[in-house]
């Protein structure tokens, strides 16, 4: 059946090599990541060390080895002696070809830093090696991409009328729960029949927008107490932009990743509702957008060569924000259908 992979089916070796070469790569990438940004005589070289570069890896050098960390512990449920459901493997597929272009964003962006020649007067000795650091990452990101084409164009035709038909990520968290606990363990027994007792999947799957809302917010203001604390406090309106631009981008992340990888089938939902999850969405996402072409979005208002002021980064980074998410609500509003 085209629903199951057998044993022998040619895709899983395909699959499986996509999905090592892409751990191995976000695995390389988070280290580099770290090292160059948070390693202060590293980062002092660095051509990409400022907006809008910076904004890019900032987000990513956290959302890669998370999103890696769920696809890895998903993919223990791909077991090699059984029959493997082809929506697991497809979405376990999806998640680690996102992170393969998350990667790829990010060294593009840097790539595109040294071509600009950005910050060329803070360049030392070390620039070259950093520059050189790209070239092995690069390689193994493009590997990782081709294999992915190549474990993608392998997997079996779903069954017609069942495309999306298959299970969501919460579906595995029984399993997994029982998998990770061992047999005998009647706390992980206990765990995976809670579980899968459907009103806490259920619940979270009505209510995974606010869900998410909530644990962005909560990560916004973690990093922004981390940065107060490594580098003092910022003021309470520095602090206010830093928690909602991280927080913004977060949400967004989490709301685009769950429409790509079904981290949660949403039930049905009305024009209206759907078209504020959009707009949402994407006032969310041009938070961190407008922060980080916060100077060009000055110059192209008129109203000088930078932003000079946090009252003016703070104005820019909001006015955009609300601008985005208010287009996109009239247009999503009138362009779905039910």
């Amino acid at each position: 059946m085209n629903d199951q992979l057998g044993v022998g089916h040619p895709a899983r070796p395909a699959a499986a090599a996509a999905l090592l070469t892409s751990a191995a790569g976000a695995a390389a990438f988070t280290l580099f990541a770290y090292l160059t940004t948070q390693v202060h005589a590293v980062r002092a070289g660095s051509p990409w060390q400022d907006d809008p570069y910076d904004a890019v890896v900032t987000f990513t050098m956290f959302f890669v080895p998370l999103l890696g960390t769920l696809g890895g512990a998903r993919a223990l449920l791909c077991r090699r002696d059984r029959p493997l459901p082809r929506y697991r493997i497809e979405q376990v597929l999806r998640a680690a070809l996102v992170c393969t272009l998350l990667v790829a964003a990010t060294l593009a962006t840097d790539w595109a830093a040294v071509a600009a020649r950005a910050d060329r007067a803070s360049w030392d000795g070390g620039t070259p090696w950093l520059i050189a650091s790209l070239l092995p990452l690069t390689g193994v990101t493009a590997l990782s991409l081709l294999l992915h084409r190549r474990a993608i164009r392998r997997l079996p035709e779903p069954v017609r009328g069942t495309e999306d038909a298959g299970g969501d990520w919460l579906d595995d968290l029984a399993p997994l729960a029982n998998l990770l606990a061992g047999p005998r363990s009647r706390a992980g027994c206990a765990l995976a029949a809670l579980i899968g007792s459907g009103g806490v999947l259920g619940f979270v799957r009505r209510h995974f927008a606010p869900l998410a809302a909530a644990a962005a917010l909560a990560a916004g203001l973690l990093v922004a107490m981390g940065l107060a604390l490594g580098e003092g406090w910022p003021g309470v309106l520095l602090f206010a932009v830093e928690s909602a631009v991280f927080a913004g981008g977060t949400f967004a992340f989490v709301m685009i990743c769950n429409s790509v990888l079904r981290f949660a089938a949403p039930p049905p939902a009305s024009r209206t509702r759907r078209a504020a999850r959009i707009a949402t969405t994407a006032g969310a996402l041009a938070l961190p957008v407008s922060l980080a072409l916060r100077d060009t979005v000055w110059q192209l208002l008129g109203l000088g060569d930078q932003v000079d002021s946090i009252g003016r980064w703070a104005a820019v980074t909001f006015a955009c924000a609300l601008l985005a998410g208010a287009l996109t609500f009239g247009v999503a509003a009138t362009g779905i259908r039910e």
